[in-house]
């Protein structure tokens, strides 16, 4: 790669090992570096973080995009949304949409549906985030259906979404707030074996519910793997939200081959469905 771009990340180590291997020349080597390095700074990676009050939008683009200084701080009732860029390094730039969570109100979802529209189109990856914990993601299911598919339908670029459900590490607590074996095992960064069981059940429901409503399951739905379960706090399954940001439209990729892996020995390798 050139000297201004990381040969440490991910795109970085692909291409040394394939120019090493192909015996491209140092010409050939430079030609493509600064195509790619034009490529990944000539404008920031795009990422629209849609969520209603308390799901976990800082910790999620804290755990996910190392933003670990970032507040989310969208007012009840905004109309503006703002860009918000983050220089990472070697001329990349992250650039974040804190979207406002559309609220059953008329007016005010009139307003936001509008800035749905402006401003999703221009996105590389659309994160709706929801919250595990609740008992009810009807509103969550509407406004999927009713706004954000159809906008992204629309435009082509329904493979930018990914559906992620934060919090299964509070999944227990809606069962039962005092069993201990329904916390999160702070020390093992786990669930337990009780709550990895309440956690699937819970979790089979969100699929079943996604489904009946047409979510995902037909072709202008999404894709199974275009839905993940995760807990921003305690960097669990943080791996699989990575992988769902590379298959993310033409250029998810983009993040994870960057910088977005450099964070991947922190997360932990365990599975719910063990």
């Amino acid at each position: 790669m050139s000297t201004n771009f990381d040969k440490e990340t991910v795109i970085g180590k692909i291409l040394t090992r394939i120019f090493d291997q192909a015996k491209v020349s140092d010409a050939d080597r430079k030609t493509v570096s600064q195509a790619l390095e034009k490529r990944l700074t000539e404008r920031p990676f795009r990422v629209a973080v849609i969520g209603q009050s308390g799901v976990g939008k800082s910790t999620t683009l804290n755990s996910v995009f190392g933003l670990s200084n970032y507040v989310s701080n969208i007012a009840e009732g905004t109309t503006e949304i703002t860009e918000k860029i983050f220089p990472v390094r070697d001329g990349f730039n992250l650039s974040i949409y804190d979207m406002p969570g559309l609220n059953n109100d008329i007016d005010k979802d009139v307003e936001y549906e509008k800035l749905y529209r402006q401003i999703l189109p221009q996105c590389d990856v659309i994160v709706y985030i929801i919250n595990a914990h609740s008992r009810d993601i009807g509103e969550d299911c509407r406004i999927l259906k009713e706004i954000v598919l159809p906008i992204c339908n629309q435009n082509s670029i329904k493979d930018n979404i990914i559906l992620a459900f934060n919090k299964i590490d509070a999944i227990g607590e809606t069962e039962d707030p005092n069993d201990p074996e329904l916390k999160w095992d702070i020390v093992e960064n786990l669930p337990t074996e009780k709550l990895k069981k309440v956690i699937k059940i819970k979790l089979n429901d969100f699929t079943d519910k996604l489904i009946d409503e047409n979510l995902i399951g037909d072709a202008s739905s999404l894709k199974p793997t275009q839905v993940v379960f995760y807990s921003a706090v305690f960097n669990y399954n943080i791996r699989d939200f990575m992988l769902a940001i590379s298959r993310a439209g033409k250029d998810g990729w983009i993040w994870p081959a960057t910088y977005g892996l450099e964070r991947a020995g922190k997360w932990s390798d365990a599975k719910l469905a063990k």
